[in-house]
């Protein structure tokens, strides 16, 4: 089947085939796994008939290659993402092939819930790469809760999504109360609790629970004081946890300190990631706008 004249192929990587004769096979299909592919991205292409485009013709996996060869491969074979458009400008603070990296505010849910169904961060990216590619699915790497702002990976592809790289993630903080150490490690196991075999919401410092380990850094000592944390593991509500465990809540966290009152401004706050990207092996860093 011949592509269309103008095809569109803003939804394609375009790749050149080289070395093809050192392949076990001289298909597209060991050209693509030798090219990084795993087998269920390959399986998902494979189930889409215009997935591959061959020299301006739409193949299967099993085509010969030769070197020379231009092979353009649908970014994203699954089916699109199917939630609702929102409304809203982002923040974007880096955009390649691969990525996109923007800057979520306070109070803003990353996906869709059924308080805000037409009013999240994932709406409003499906909005923005909709135009650009009408097969995208929305990947978030990085999920904030809704009360935490920052950085806020999304990557464009399956490949993206499964080779993202030495991630290194520094957040702000306001708890509660004053330091006695400036810097210091705290490095206590996690348990979630279970009732009756379902998850809660609250997870609690247990030596039945799994290894975390957090590195705090006081910038501000006082009331509320400010904090900064490197993650070494990243379970989930570990800041929150940790922090806690050791008397020094969040601010405005009624989950761990049920004493407090909500805040109607952010109490957390990723501002820096860090990745190496799999496919230039450059280093990324994007740094959130917001204060807390």
């Amino acid at each position: 089947m011949n592509a269309p004249f103008g095809e569109d192929l803003t939804s394609y990587n375009k790749l050149v085939i080289t070395n093809s004769a050192s392949l076990k096979r001289q298909t597209i299909y060991y050209f693509l796994k030798t090219s990084g592919f795993s087998e269920h991205h390959i399986k998902l292409l494979r189930n889409n008939p215009n997935s591959l485009l061959l020299n301006g013709k739409f193949v299967t996996t099993r085509e010969k290659i030769c070197d020379g060869d231009v092979l353009f491969v649908l970014k994203n074979p699954n089916k699109p993402t199917n939630i609702s458009p929102c409304d809203g400008t982002l923040k974007i603070l880096y955009e390649d092939e691969d990525y996109l990296i923007v800057d979520k505010p306070h109070n803003l849910s990353c996906t869709p819930s059924r308080s805000h169904f037409y009013n999240n961060l994932g709406g409003q990216i499906c909005k923005y790469m909709w135009q650009k590619d009408k097969n995208f699915v929305l990947r978030i790497v990085n999920r904030l809760d809704r009360e935490t702002a920052g950085v806020v990976i999304v990557a464009k592809n399956i490949e993206a999504r499964n080779n993202i790289q030495d991630v290194y993630k520094e957040y702000y903080a306001l708890c509660e109360g004053k330091f006695e150490e400036e810097n210091f490690t705290i490095s206590a196991p996690i348990l979630t609790l279970e009732s009756g075999g379902i998850n809660e919401r609250k997870r609690v410092v247990s030596p039945s629970g799994k290894p975390a380990t957090t590195y705090v850094t006081v910038l501000k000592n006082g009331e509320p004081s400010l904090v900064r944390l490197v993650l070494e593991t990243g379970r989930t509500h570990q800041i929150r946890v940790h922090l806690s465990s050791i008397g020094h809540p969040l601010v405005g966290d009624t989950i761990y300190n049920p004493a407090a009152k909500e805040t109607d401004f952010a109490r957390l706050l990723l501002k820096k990631i860090e990745f190496t990207h799999f496919r230039t092996k450059e280093r990324i860093c994007a740094t959130s706008s917001f204060e807390i």
